[in-house]
Formats: structure tokens, sequence, C-alpha cells
């Protein structure tokens, strides 16, 4: 697996609808390139996969931040802490989320070797493949993805939870939350 972003998942459809799963997912999509860009479109972009960031950052020189798209908690002060994470020496800084998988990846340079050894450990083990490179790892914060109906759930509790994102989930709350759907 080398997906930033989980895998979608039907039982989002299952808990919020069809149409409203879709209308979730485009907005987190809508939300990380929001984010790349007030972070620096030359250096920070929405990734659903480390090959698809690969291809579309060839050739680019300096810090590169690749964030998955279904992350509700991505800011402009995660991104700082991960290039002062690189300002201080690290070869790369990652967030990882509550799956052990890499939501957000931020390499000094764009360095093959390193998107090697981090493909080579998606699907949990990401940092036990950096454990014998004898490199620096900057650790971000932890997110939750929003992927699947137990994510759903718990963004619908979380009064921490993006206003943008609410509204669909303040209906499932309302409406939805009991039952034992989580997947």
């Amino acid at each position: 697996m080398d997906g930033l972003a989980a895998p979608a998942d039907p039982g989002l459809g299952a808990v919020l609808g069809p149409s409203a799963a879709v209308a979730l997912r485009d907005a987190l999509r809508v939300r990380a390139r929001r984010w790349a860009s007030a972070v620096g479109g030359d250096r920070a972009y929405e990734a659903t996969s480390v090959a698809a960031a690969r291809a579309a950052v060839h050739g680019h020189r300096g810090p590169l931040l690749l964030a998955a798209p279904d992350v509700p908690g991505l800011d402009v002060a995660l991104a700082m802490t991960a290039l002062a994470d690189l300002d201080a020496g690290c070869a790369l800084a990652l967030g990882l989320t509550h799956d052990a998988r890499p939501y957000l990846i931020a390499l000094s340079a764009l360095d093959d070797e390193l998107i090697e050894i981090m493909e080579a450990g998606f699907g949990g083990g990401v940092l036990s493949a950096f454990s014998d490179t004898g490199r620096t790892i900057g650790l971000l914060r932890s997110e939750r993805r929003l992927v699947s109906a137990a994510d759903a759930r718990a963004f619908a509790l979380d009064p921490l939870t993006p206003a943008d994102l609410a509204v669909p989930l303040h209906e499932l709350r309302a409406s939805r939350l009991g039952g034992n759907e989580d997947r």
C-alpha cells in the first residue's frame, strides 16, 4: 500500500448516506488543497498516494510536505512545525494517524532513498522502516482520519471538528449516532 489516504470505507456511506459521504470526501479534499495553498503551493501538496506525489513534484527543490486529503486536522501550524523539524536537521517529519500510517510527510528535499524507505513502511510500519537508517525523524502530532463510520461518529461528538465538516456530521449525531456499525 503506498497511499497517504486510507481507502474509501463503504461504512461511511451507509451511515451518512452515499451522497453525503461523497460530499464529505470532496470537502476534505478541498480543505487539504486549501491547506497546501496556505502553506505555499511550491512546497505543500495534497496527495492520495506517494507515487502520484512523486510524479507531480518531479524535479522539486527544497522542503516538501505531502498530506493525505482525509485528515481534517491539517493546519498551517502543523506545517510550520514540520518545517521547523526539517530546519532543525531532521531528514523527515511524520504525522501518523490512529491507523499508524502517515497523514503528513515532510522531507527536507526530494530524496528517492527516503521515499523508497517510507513506501516500504506503509501499512503501519513506517517508523520501523527508518530504524536502521541513522537519520533523524521528527514526529508530529497524531490525527484521526475521517473515512469510516466510526470516524464520523467520533468527529460528530468532537467539539473541535472544523465547522465546514460539522454540518453533515451534526446531522449524523442528531439522527443516527446510535448503533454499532463501527468498522
